[in-house]
């Protein structure tokens, strides 16, 4: 195989398009669907498959376990009364000639539930390719970006190419429950100079995502018979009233805060439940609402502010506090947030060496990169936030594909990012040697 090691890699990674495809399908056939929020899950053979995979490519340590809760408990974004037997992660090293950076490489093998399996036009796990795109639960999230991160590692090796950086790659359970899989391992230790999830962004380079907060207030008003209305006070009219000052914070929010890579914060009220009946003046109305916000918020000047999460809730609090002055009711009987779900946000520098590699890497790949933020959650908090390493969010596929009937991956997004991401671990933690890719 002649030409530039650059050369020689898309010749391979041309050669092996069709293995490539028939790799991404044998993951996506793994039912590895959580099951009542993540309290157990069927992610046990799909990790023995991975595992497996990574053993034959000669990784110089394997590290197969299941998350202990006692052990992260105490850990921010922990979530309880999940049961992890059979629902191991699965930890490779392999070890660089030294020299080089590190790269930590993440990815979930857990997919959502599939939903009424009789609106797909194929089986969720049968991942059939129609022109062009592959269908299946788990194709954009993020089976796709997982089997292409370990594809990447295996075409560098089989170019016979010596990485100097050592490469942990951590295939892990339970994110889309909230990530104890990613905190397993980040307690355990694992670290890197730098960190990539291969959540679906569509091929750009994602250095931030918004935080969230999911919680509720219950209102409570004085039951009457319906012919009495006046007499009674119902909670749900009251409700609305608290729902409508939410959204006026969010408008103010739209005005007031900015950030180059991500949309505006929102709130979003998802739920709402309250009375007995349609002729009994509601005696009370629970909201349950979702708040999203920046990891780090720019003035009209550009100038950059740190957001405090407690402070987002704080100003959500008193904002509903004094939307309740006027109202003798509310003020006799004030609302009380309780928040029961805490997603952080976080950010890496913009000129930090991982997005400024990662940008020329992709670029030199593809020919052309975005800059930009994920709008959901994933499990890149923990490795920035906790771990402590700069992270970049990068994978095939977009977000609006996830979760939904009929999921589904272009092929050549999913062949085009085992390409920009074995050029991009190449840059990143380098060939030993000091060898050039272009030589």
């Amino acid at each position: 195989m002649g030409g530039s090691i650059r050369q020689q890699m898309d010749q391979y990674l041309t050669d092996k398009k069709d293995d490539h495809v028939d790799f991404l399908k044998q993951l996506v056939g793994f039912d590895s669907r959580i099951i009542n929020d993540g309290a157990t899950g069927k992610e046990g053979e799909i990790q023995k498959f991975i595992a497996n995979k990574l053993s034959e490519m000669g990784a110089d340590e394997l590290d197969i376990f299941e998350p202990e809760n006692d052990r992260i408990k105490d850990l921010p974004g922990f979530n309880p009364n999940h049961d992890y037997t059979d629902r191991p992660n699965v930890v490779a090293v392999f070890r660089g000639s030294g020299g080089g950076r590190s790269l930590l490489i993440n990815g979930h093998c857990d997919v959502v539930d599939t939903g009424n399996e009789s609106l797909w036009t194929s089986g969720p796990f049968s991942c059939e390719e129609r022109e062009g795109y592959l269908f299946g639960r788990g194709t954009a999230d993020m089976k796709g970006g997982l089997g292409a991160a370990i594809l990447a590692l295996e075409a560098i090796q089989k170019v016979g190419i010596k990485l100097a950086g050592d490469v942990i790659f951590t295939s892990v359970v339970d994110e889309e429950a909230g990530g104890n899989g990613t905190l397993a391992c980040v307690e355990r230790g694992y670290r890197a100079d730098g960190a990539m999830i291969m959540e679906p962004t569509g091929l750009e380079v994602h250095a931030a995502n918004r935080g969230a907060f999911l919680a509720e207030f219950k209102v409570v008003g004085r039951p009457v018979h319906a012919s009495l209305k006046g007499f009674g006070v119902n909670a749900i009219d009251k409700a609305f009233k608290l729902i409508n000052a939410l959204y006026e914070l969010e408008k103010s929010w739209l005005l007031t805060k900015r950030h180059p890579l991500l949309s505006n914060p929102t709130i979003n009220v998802g739920q709402i439940s309250g009375g007995d009946g349609a002729s009994i003046v509601a005696g009370e109305c629970t909201v349950r609402f979702d708040v999203e916000f920046f990891p780090r918020e720019y003035d009209v000047d550009g100038q950059e502010f740190v957001v405090d999460k407690n402070q987002v809730k704080q100003e959500v609090q008193d904002w509903l506090t004094r939307s309740c002055e006027g109202d003798e009711w509310l003020c006799e009987h004030p609302v009380q947030i309780h928040w029961y779900q805490d997603t952080s946000a976080f950010q890496t520098d913009l000129d930090h060496p991982l997005v400024t590699t990662a940008l020329d890497s992709i670029k030199r790949s593809l020919g052309k990169v975005t800059l930009s933020g994920f709008p959901a959650g994933c499990d890149g908090v923990y490795l920035a936030n906790i771990g402590r390493m700069p992270v970049i969010i990068f994978g095939p596929g977009r977000i609006h594909q996830a979760h939904t009937v009929n999921e589904y991956l272009e092929v050549k997004q999913y062949i085009d990012h085992i390409k920009a991401t074995a050029n991009f671990i190449i840059d990143w933690v380098g060939i030993a040697g000091g060898v050039e890719i272009d030589q």
